[in-house]
């Protein structure tokens, strides 16, 4: 995958930075105690998946982009 310029510039940005245009919000992350550590986004033009990041998340309070979730539906055997 060739993730686009637009996600390649979030990357590292404050998670106040908000989603480009693009983006889909696709669910959150949460830890058992039920705490978000996430926002999860998914490129419509080049299929990324981008994070952005709560305190609770790594790296905190910021963009990252990272593999399909393990939770994805599609990832469910």
């Amino acid at each position: 995958m060739h993730a686009c310029d637009l996600c390649h510039q979030l990357v590292g940005e404050p998670s106040s930075v908000p989603p480009h245009e693009h983006l889909a919000a696709s669910g959150i992350a949460a830890r058992s105690n039920r705490c978000k550590v996430d926002s999860r986004w998914r490129c419509t033009g080049c299929g990324a998946w981008m994070y952005q990041s709560t305190a609770l998340g790594e790296p905190p309070n910021m963009w990252r982009m990272g593999a399909r979730p393990d939770d994805w539906p599609d990832n469910r055997g």
